[in-house]
């Protein structure tokens, strides 16, 4: 396994570098108010990557029925301050459902661009809006759990895609090999969003009591 780790940390770097100059150029762009968050969220690319899997036949609709349920399960879990509840709701929402929505992106990979953009405009909200240590620790746990699970995908897809060129004999050995990259990383992503499900329904209910007396 730790042959197979050392074949995928490139894609694993590229794809760090690519976030990492999309957040400092986002960062830049917010310090220097060439953009503005309303500004970005009103514009038409924003609204295609929010929205682009509504667009989906089927799929689409399964999306709209949890949105409903998990909307009125956490309206549920604010009024009684079920911090459990809450933790374990934004866990389910993050691993599974955002997950599995980063995977089928990068499986398509041109969708991706839309995900570089995300990074950007995350860039350009920090820079415009105060952010705790707190809240930067919950980032953290969210952002390694979304890029562990986009890097493993796309290790998946490209070793498959090109077998030779990371030195499998086959597609059959390069899909295998994938698959276990993909599912350590998906594990691994599993801890990651777990510990910031955790801090954020804490958070939230730190806010919902107020200021202590």
């Amino acid at each position: 396994m730790l042959a197979l780790i050392q074949r995928a940390k490139w894609i694993f770097i590229a794809v760090l570098a690519i976030y990492v100059v999309s957040y400092a150029t986002g960062y830049l762009a917010g310090k220097q108010n060439w953009v503005s968050v309303k500004s970005l969220q009103d514009s038409s690319i924003f609204q295609l990557s929010r929205n682009l899997e509504y667009k989906v036949p089927g799929y689409s609709f399964l999306l709209k029925s949890y949105k409903k349920w998990h909307d009125n399960c956490r309206m549920a879990y604010l009024w009684q301050k079920n911090a459990w509840g809450l933790g374990t709701l934004i866990f389910i929402n993050n691993f599974f459902v955002a997950n599995l929505t980063m995977i089928i992106r990068a499986l398509l990979v041109l969708p991706l661009v839309l995900t570089i953009f995300g990074k950007f405009f995350q860039g350009v909200a920090f820079a415009q809006t105060p952010m705790s240590s707190r809240l930067m620790s919950i980032f953290i746990m969210e952002f390694g759990g979304y890029f562990l699970t986009i890097s493993g995908t796309l290790t998946l897809v490209f070793w498959t895609l090109l077998p030779r060129a990371f030195r499998f004999q086959g597609r059959k050995e390069a899909f295998r090999a994938g698959l276990k990259i993909m599912g350590l990383a998906v594990l691994l992503s599993a801890v990651g969003m777990l510990i910031g499900s955790i801090l954020e329904a804490r958070l939230i209910m730190r806010l919902l009591a107020g200021p202590p007396q």
